[in-house]
């Protein structure tokens, strides 16, 4: 269109020649011509000023994306250690509490190595457990074997339990296990006596080659780095792996120094090493004094920018070399930056497809796979209004899994989580029509949307949603009868406009206090 536009211009100005003398239109063609070479001379710097900023920008944008991916590759790699130093942990606290509830007799040394070799069936990232007296004496290990007269009290961790009254969890130096012979992180807590004398201490070791599996599997490019390390410089881990780093004392080196500087705070920064431009991440592990480092080579981060660039720019001297050779070559650029912006506009499309997709997830429960209560306070302000608007009734099941507390102090937490999701899928099998709605309300507490449905028909869905359709029943030797059960609190209405959804919860919870103040696994109105 503008090259037709330019054209027709054209045409125009030479069809003024019959109108005006031939000494005056001479005169007006130098100067259109020092403009049209001074525009494609503008339009060249314009263009390849643009591309440099383009670049520069997307120099920026490189980076930034990848500090992005080191932090969440950072943040998830510290989440995973986290999890098994936290099963770890919880083996070594309920081994503990056993030991010093019922002392080191024979019997209570036998449940001991029962107890401890049904754990570690499932715990894939641990070596083993073990148990020592105050000596340093092997008492019990998941292996389920004896071995007689071997000694650990030479053991970093086994003098640090033997003379700090720490009760915490201590992580230490990497060692090479006396019944493995493999590489693994040593997990202990101390043992004491009633009166508070040393006694021992419970040991749980975690397999270096876990980590190390999951470190090298990933693409950090040339020249990049995972760090697990102590918050006192000790090198617990690094990938690419060299067995010679391990327990490396990484204080005063410059990846670990602006950790220090941080406070270990979780934080993406870029910092030089060897003179080396590099990506930094740093991000702790939970509560515990260990950390996770990422580290990139920032020319490498940026190699695939470079060719971009190098390529750009050869595109440009191309297309500048034709601007200046003919004017025509303007309308290509611009439709070649047209052409770009379409293809900018075809990615922003597909980012905000994908944080749609997003935004969809954020709305289920990741343990129970039901809704959760975000979803569900749209979807009831979403079913009040349709129902005020139609003046039906709408029906609201408040479920509450009875003595659940109990349930985890005796069987553990991931027990309950168990016993929540075989819940969960009970409540979900009890729906009748694609309409009704289960959703996680919070903890043990779930919540049933029945469109349509008055009191009655709200009775009628309580019970399989109650008693789960026959499922197996759940053992829980703290409740009455045995089992798992529910309590349920109903309540119907017809509400008088949208804002009403809170009545209605407000309503059903009553109801559900009611149920529990009636003895439980019942269910009132």
């Amino acid at each position: 269109m503008k090259r037709d536009g330019a054209e027709a211009l054209l045409r125009k100005e030479l069809g003024r020649e019959d109108n005006v003398r031939v000494g005056r239109l001479y005169g007006k063609r130098r100067p259109l011509k020092a403009a049209t070479f001074s525009l494609v001379l503008l339009a060249c710097l314009a263009a390849s000023l643009v591309l440099v900023l383009s670049l520069l920008h997307a120099r920026t944008l490189e980076l930034a994306k990848a500090r992005i991916a080191a932090s969440n590759t950072a943040m998830t790699l510290a989440n995973q250690a986290s999890s098994s130093f936290n099963v770890a942990d919880t083996v070594l606290v309920s081994l503990v509490d056993k030991i010093e509830a019922d002392g080191w007799n024979e019997l209570n040394v036998d449940r001991l190595r029962t107890l401890m070799a049904k754990q570690m069936a499932h715990l894939p990232a641990l070596q083993g457990l073990f148990v020592y007296d105050e000596t340093g004496r092997w008492i019990a290990n998941s292996s389920g074997r004896k071995f007689d007269g071997r000694n650990n009290s030479d053991r970093a961790y086994f003098q640090y339990h033997k003379h700090s009254r720490d009760r915490g969890v201590h992580i230490g130096a990497p060692i090479i296990g006396r019944t493995s012979g493999v590489w693994v992180l040593p997990v202990s807590r101390r043992v004491e006596h009633p009166d508070g004398r040393f006694a021992g201490v419970a040991l749980a070791t975690v397999r270096i080659e876990f980590y190390r599996r999951i470190y090298e599997g990933l693409d950090l490019g040339p020249g990049g780095q995972v760090l697990m390390a102590l918050n006192d410089g000790t090198l617990l881990l690094r990938a690419p792996f060299d067995a010679r780093e391990l327990g490396r004392d990484i204080a005063s080196s410059g990846v670990f120094l602006p950790q220090i500087r941080q406070g270990f705070a979780t934080r993406t920064t870029e910092i030089e090493i060897d003179g080396k431009a590099r990506i930094h991440s740093h991000a702790r592990i939970g509560v515990y004094p260990v950390g996770i480092t990422l580290l990139q080579d920032r020319d490498a981060v940026l190699a695939g920018w470079r060719h971009a660039a190098m390529f750009a720019g050869l595109v440009m001297l191309v297309l500048v070399v034709g601007l200046l050779l003919l004017g025509r070559r303007v309308v290509r650029q611009v439709a070649l930056r047209d052409l770009l912006e379409g293809e900018l506009m075809s990615t922003k499309a597909n980012l905000e497809t994908a944080n749609a997709a997003l935004s969809t997830m954020a709305y289920i429960d990741g343990l129970t796979e039901l809704f959760n209560r975000r979803y569900h306070d749209l979807a009831l302000q979403r079913e009040v209004g349709r129902s005020s608007r139609n003046g039906a009734s709408i029906a609201m099941l408040m479920l509450d899994i009875d003595f659940f507390k109990k349930y985890n102090d005796r069987y553990g937490h991931q027990a309950g989580d168990v016993a929540l999701k075989a819940v969960a899928q009970a409540i979900q099998r009890g729906l009748r029509r694609s309409g009704d709605l289960a959703a996680r309300y919070g903890g043990e507490e779930f919540v049933v949307i029945l469109p349509d449905t008055d009191l009655a028909g709200a009775r009628e869905c309580q019970e399989p949603s109650r008693t789960g359709d026959q499922s197996p029943a759940i053992a829980h030797e703290d409740a009455p009868l045995g089992v798992v059960t529910v309590s349920v609190g109903l309540c119907a209405a017809v509400p008088a406009s949208a804002d009403d959804g809170p009545d209605l919860v407000a309503q059903a919870d009553a109801a559900l206090y009611r149920a529990k103040a009636a003895g439980r696994n019942c269910s009132a109105s």
